[in-house]
Order: structure tokens, then C-alpha cells, then sequence
């Protein structure tokens, strides 16, 4: 899309410096020279973790400090090889606040974190959360990419396709803008899905029927002719996501991600989430006030 490499100047990476968090490393070293913009490297020090024990507060987070610097110092230098314009961050505080006021004051176009596949383990499921805490609170979108994501989603070396599913209502306008710029973008093929709970009657098997689902989504797109394919599928929605990523081979997911904790974004929540934890491609999950680029 013409402006759209142009405008996407600052990108940051927030990362737990895990090795979890490479794919997310990996993602985010791509992007930032795709689109020849600046990487900002953060790190937050959990004040949790960084508050346990009996010395000095100043001495614990010292603690903390040393060995984050030292891994940021490492990546800064692989940066650095490749010609990124970059920056590393160490904070400590409040993870979502720092983040926020950080992507705020830098002017942040895009925020990529890491996730954890749900295995299960408590660190996982804290990394998890930290992920889709994030996700849910920034005025950015967010892409998100988990431990077994494949990495090749930005490479030339095939058709890129992006699935955009569509029975998340609320916060379909946005995704939609994103879904399409990124398509045209990475002049890819985008995959229009609806999730329906239950079967639908005998009337409704005809093509018209089958269409109707995507009518509201191609009034908002620009240019519908990206779009190569329209899929309807039943049962939960976040398994059939995945279900369909996996079939089609798709290079990545556009979602809409509820913002706060409000009662009625609760569904919407589990249905990301879900499909972060369990998608083997990254996630864009963008929230209904984000700013997107012209």
C-alpha cells in the first residue's frame, strides 16, 4: 500500500529476555528492516519479583539490572550487525503502565511481544498473561508471537495470506482497515471467516447465504479484490481459527481485541487469547481506538 512502509517508523520489542521470547526477537529484527524503522528494545523488571527478599530495595533491583543490561547489550550488538536503527530500555515498574507511557511518549506504531504456548507451567501462564494484558491496553497494534510460531511470515519466498475473522462485531472496523493495508502491503491474499456456534438450516445452504456473513466487511474494505477466499465454519470459535490457519497456511491473523476488562468483552478475550496460545502463526490483534497508519 503506497505510505504504508513509510509510516510505520517506530516499532518496539517488549521482552521478558527469555528464550521464549526469541521468535518475538526474530519477528521484530524482520520488521524493523522491512520497513526501515527504528526497534525499541524493552525490558521491564517486575517489581514482584524484583521486591522479594530482606536487602535494600535499591540492591535487589540492582540485581535484576546487571544481568537484563548485560542480554540487551548482546542483542543490541546482532542489531547493530544488521544496520537497525535501535534502542535498548530497561525500566522497572508496572509492566502494562511502563509499556504504555513508553509506546505514548516514542510514538509507537507497532508494539511485538512474545507468548508462551499453554503448557500448563505458572511462568507460562504469567508470561501469558503479561501478553494479553498488553494486547488489550495499547493505542497501537499488537503482534503478538508465540515460542512455536514459524518465522518465515515476512519472507519473500511465497504468497502470503492473512486471515481475517470476522463474528468479532465489536471490534471489526478496525481489524478490517489493518487486515487489508497489511495484505496490500505484503501484496498477499486475504481469507474472510465467519465462525457460526451452531449449523445453519437447510434454507440457508445457498451461495447468497454463505456470502452474507462477509457483506458488511467488503462495504468497508477498499479494494475487495484482495480478497481470495471466503470460509464458513461452526463450532468455538478459537478452535476453528486455528483449525483454519493451520489448513490454509496462513501467514497471519488479524483480530480485534476488547479493550479493558469489561463484562462484555469477556468472550472476545478468551477467543484471542486462545488463538495466540495455540496459533503457529503471529497475531495482530488491534483494538477498536488504535491509531493506524494512513
Amino acid at each position: 500500500m503506497v505510505g504504508y512502509k513509510q509510516s510505520l517508523k517506530t516499532i518496539m520489542l517488549a521482552t521478558d529476555l527469555s528464550s521464549a521470547s526469541c521468535g518475538a526477537l526474530n519477528y521484530a529484527r524482520q520488521l524493523a528492516k522491512l520497513f526501515c524503522a527504528r526497534l525499541l528494545v524493552v525490558h521491564v523488571i517486575d517489581p514482584n519479583a524484583a521486591c522479594s527478599g530482606t536487602a535494600p530495595e535499591k540492591t535487589r533491583i540492582a540485581e535484576f539490572m546487571g544481568p537484563a543490561e548485560e542480554k540487551l547489550q548482546k542483542i543490541s550488538a546482532s542489531l547493530a550487525y544488521d544496520f537497525i536503527r535501535h534502542s535498548t530500555i530497561v525500566r522497572h515498574g508496572d509492566i502494562r503502565e511502563t509499556i504504555l507511557r513508553l509506546v505514548r511518549d516514542r510514538q509507537v506504531d507497532l508494539l511485538v511481544t512474545g507468548a508462551r504456548g499453554g503448557c500448563g507451567k505458572e511462568d507460562d501462564r504469567a508470561q501469558g498473561s503479561v501478553a494479553e494484558m498488553l494486547l488489550r491496553s495499547m493505542p497501537c497494534p499488537v503482534m503478538t508471537v508465540g515460542s512455536n510460531v514459524r518465522q518465515d511470515a515476512f519472507e519473500g519466498t511465497h504468497l502470503r495470506r492473512v486471515l481475517l475473522p470476522t463474528d468479532l462485531s465489536e471490534e471489526l472496523p478496525s481489524a478490517v482497515v489493518y487486515a487489508e493495508r497489511l495484505t496490500q502491503f505484503l501484496a498477499g491474499q486475504l481469507i474472510l471467516m465467519h465462525v457460526a456456534q451452531e449449523a445453519p438450516g437447510p434454507a440457508d445452504n445457498g451461495i447468497s447465504a454463505q456470502l452474507e456473513p462477509f457483506a458488511s466487511v467488503l462495504k468497508k474494505m477498499e479494494d475487495p479484490s484482495i480478497v481470495a477466499g471466503y470460509i464458513n465454519r461452526e463450532g468455538p470459535t478459537a478452535d476453528a481459527i486455528v483449525r483454519v490457519a493451520n489448513e490454509k497456511h496462513v501467514d497471519l491473523i488479524v483480530l480485534g481485541a476488547y479493550e479493558g476488562r469489561e463484562p462484555s468483552g469477556r468472550r472476545t478475550q478468551r477467543v484471542v487469547s486462545n488463538v495466540i496460545r495455540s496459533a503457529r502463526c503471529p497475531v495482530f490483534t488491534v483494538c477498536p481506538s488504535a491509531h493506524l497508519s494512513p
